[in-house]
Formats: structure tokens, sequence, C-alpha cells
């Protein structure tokens, strides 16, 4: 049983060696549609970005910058809870305070000329975006998507990076707001759910968290009559064009009974 888990070390040392997810630049984004429907002529394709970032935990200076060497960080795929935790989580025994994540990555020659937006689903706590040095966005709140728009911050044919700061320590001024050590579970840290890479055309429907507007944003759907024979369903939908050009279309959509 010894020489059997020596061997797999050695298999496992000799898979990380060769596998291109783990190089410190090349990683290239893949299509996905986790999380997303996947719909015929959107215009929106959906790109895993949740494979091969750099990790720290703790305080570090300057490691926002482009050219920082991250080189001997941790390598992990998101989601990412900072560490494991036994079952019974409670006590204030999760690490708390600041981390930081750095991903490399070549722009896929398909996003140029499109909409480009960096989707987190969550990161725990107060956190910072940069790309290419540029900081691009802050976040406070631990629960809903952080999104970031990178259309004109990427740099096509060369070596980008997207550095994210976070940090899970108690803060009474967002939430999720309460003391970490008077509640009977843990939070998760980190950026504790997926992270997409979404391109659109330049015409496109508005995402809601991003567009941050009350009762808007993406598509926002009501019911002023409703009786057991009918119901008066409005559907009003956000579009934006940033293609600098007039255009003009039509809104499509189905509507499906519960069979």
């Amino acid at each position: 049983m010894k020489h059997i888990f020596m061997l797999w070390k050695v298999l496992m040392v000799c898979l990380l060696l060769a596998n291109p997810l783990v190089s410190y630049a090349d990683f290239q984004p893949s299509y996905s549609t986790a999380g997303f429907y996947s719909l015929p002529n959107t215009g929106r394709t959906v790109y895993d970005m949740n494979p091969a970032w750099r990790f720290y935990k703790g305080k570090i200076e300057g490691a926002e910058q482009k050219n920082f060497d991250d080189k001997k960080w941790d390598i992990v795929s998101l989601p990412n809870g900072i560490e494991y935790l036994p079952v019974e989580a409670s006590g204030c025994i999760n690490y708390q305070g600041e981390i930081w994540y750095r991903k490399h990555f070549t722009p896929d020659e398909a996003w140029k000329n499109k909409q480009l937006f960096l989707h987190f689903e969550a990161i725990m706590g107060k956190s910072k975006i940069w790309v290419n040095g540029k900081l691009l966005k802050e976040h406070f709140g631990g629960f809903l998507p952080v999104i970031v728009d990178v259309s004109s911050a990427l740099n096509f044919g060369e070596d980008n990076v997207v550095t994210v700061w976070a940090d899970n320590s108690d803060d009474p001024s967002y939430p999720p707001g309460k003391t970490q050590e008077t509640l009977d579970f843990a939070y998760f840290g980190g950026i504790y759910r997926d992270c997409w890479m979404i391109a659109h055309n330049r015409v496109f429907i508005t995402d809601p968290n991003y567009e941050d507007e009350v009762a808007g944003g993406g598509l926002f759907v009501s019911y002023d009559k409703v009786s057991r024979q009918s119901a008066l369903v409005n559907l009003d939908v956000h579009i934006r064009n940033t293609s600098g050009k007039f255009f003009s279309g039509k809104v499509s959509y189905e509507l499906y009974d519960r069979d």
C-alpha cells in the first residue's frame, strides 16, 4: 500500500508539471454554459474562468501590479473558500482577513469588438478588482454577483492579469454584517462561487446587478391584472447599445404554460 501511495504521489507531481492549467500565463478560457441557459443565436458566449488562479493568504504589498511576481503563490481553482474546514465549522474558527487572487490568461481573438464582462457570482466581504494593474471595481457585500466591464481593459495577443483582493473580516457596514464569532456556522471567504467571462455583441440585454437600477436592468416582469381566467403580463427589457451606431430591432419572447 505504501508503494502504491508513493507511486500516486509521483504521478500527481508529473500531472501537475504537465497540466496546461497550471502553466504561468498560457491558460485559455474555455467555453461554458454552466449557470446559464444555452440559447441559439443570442450573441452571448459564456467562458469558464474558474481554473488556474494564483492564491495568497495574508497581507502583501504591490500584488495589484501587473508585473508582480506571483510564481510562488499557490494554484487554486474557483470556487475557492480559502481553506478546508471541519463539518462543525462554527465559533469563528475560519480565517478572517485579507486574501489575494491573480489570474494570467491570453484573451481569445474572438473577443475583439465584443462587450466583455468579468462575472464573479460572489466574493465574500469587501473586494477590489484590477485588470492589468488598473482598479476597475470595488464591492461591498458577500452575496450578490460582482460584475466588471473589461471591454477596454484587455490587451489582445499578450498576457493579461486579473487581480482580486478580498477581506472577510467583521464589518457591520455591509452584508453579512454579523460578528462571526457569535454564529453557529462559518462564512466561506474568498471567491467562493464561480467566475465567468461573458462576451456580448455590442447591442445586448443588460445585467440588473451591473446596471444597479431599481426595478430595472435586464428583464423586468410585472403582472397588473390577474384573475382565474387570465393575467396581463408586462415585460420590460433593458437594452444597451455600445456600438456607437444606430440600431433598430425587435424583442421576441415566448410564454409557456406550466405543462
